[in-house]
């Protein structure tokens, strides 16, 4: 494609073309009528050259997804449920209507069904909520939650969540889509470890995989085991059915399966490695409880990024705890060394253990 033409070459050329087409305008010196007309043109055909070369390297950047009609995988909305209390019983029952936000942590959730605190108890029973943004920062531990943000009956004084949060996923980035697209290409023969895994990813939830072969079989029937990750270090029992149908195929043209005739697979969930982490850390000119809550919430996301197999090097966690600002050193007293989880274990935080002081 030619190059872009530049404000200056577009301008000269339109003069040379207008003296060369006729003699009755004569003026193009900067400031009369003829030269603020052109420079208008100029400026408007510069921008349309450099949005057409724009336009062409985005849509050639595309071209080879478009052609297998890969898209890029949305992110999914973390889910799970909550605990509505009152300070006494009393001998009514208080309705929790479906649609109540509640927060927790910097993240929001509302409840998709309405649920209620029987007559003569203090708690309500688990009343489902999910994400109010899709991410995998809604994955949240448990006792994250503990703000009512709707309007709700007087009785109702605290909100809670007993237990984790699971489901929310990231859009897909650039590296990963990229290295997505590049297991399919080395799948196309259908049947490989590659096929297997691409069609493991293709399931929307799932967003990290690892294969592992067994030779001989494992307990004489299986030759491989599948784990997947939707994110949160885990994965549901309708992801890994989803996976294992998309992996198995239904015998259809459409859907004909990626397995070789008498291969037997599982799918499983991968098993968690809880990395407990304890730093010193040096600040300078910031809250301590504000670069508590940061810090943890840096260490957190890059833990919990982790794909299957994927170690916790210290050196990157160092990274991302320096580039806070107000961080001016910290050192790390544990683990001692890189967490390398095997292919069927992935990373997610444990406890975390800060000792911070302020710079003098």
């Amino acid at each position: 494609m030619a190059q872009i033409r530049r404000y200056d070459e577009i301008m000269e050329s339109a003069k040379a073309n207008m003296i060369a087409k006729q003699d009755k305008l004569t003026d193009f010196n900067e400031g009369s009528i003829i030269h603020t007309i052109l420079d208008t043109v100029a400026r408007l055909v510069e921008r349309a050259y450099v949005a057409i070369r724009q336009g062409y390297n985005e849509l050639l950047a595309l071209l080879p997804y478009s052609l297998f009609g890969f898209e890029r995988k949305e992110g999914l909305y973390a889910s799970g449920t909550v605990v509505f209390s009152r300070n006494s019983a009393i001998g009514t029952n208080t309705v929790i209507p479906k649609g109540t936000i509640v927060s927790g942590g910097g993240y929001t959730f509302v409840t998709t069904v309405a649920g209620q605190i029987a007559a003569d108890e203090v708690d309500s029973d688990g009343i489902s909520v999910t994400a109010s943004e899709v991410g995998s920062g809604s994955n949240i531990a448990a006792g994250i939650i503990d703000s009512i943000d709707s309007v709700v009956p007087a009785d109702v004084v605290k909100v809670t969540n007993n237990d984790v949060f699971t489901g929310g996923t990231d859009v897909e980035t650039d590296a990963d889509y990229e290295e997505r697209f590049k297991i399919m290409i080395n799948g196309l023969s259908g049947t490989n470890s590659y096929a297997i895994r691409s069609a493991a990813l293709s399931v929307n939830a799932v967003r990290s995989v690892s294969y592992q072969n067994h030779k001989p079989p494992l307990n004489d029937i299986y030759n491989a085991s599948i784990y997947v990750d939707d994110g949160s270090g885990n994965a549901s029992a309708d992801t890994l059915d989803a996976v294992r149908k998309a992996i198995e195929g239904d015998g259809t043209e459409e859907n004909p399966g990626h397995l070789a005739p008498g291969i037997n697979i599982r799918v499983l969930a991968p098993t968690s490695v809880p990395v407990d982490v304890s730093m010193n850390v040096l600040v300078s000119n910031a809250d301590i409880e504000d670069a508590q809550t940061e810090i943890t919430r840096v260490i957190t996301e890059y833990i919990n990024g982790k794909c299957i197999g994927e170690s916790v090097v210290l050196s990157e966690l160092i990274t991302k705890v320096m580039a806070l600002n107000y961080v001016a050193d910290c050192t790390i007293i544990s683990p001692v060394s890189n967490v390398e989880p095997s292919i069927n274990q992935i990373c997610r935080v444990g406890e975390i253990t800060l000792n911070i002081t302020e710079e003098e």
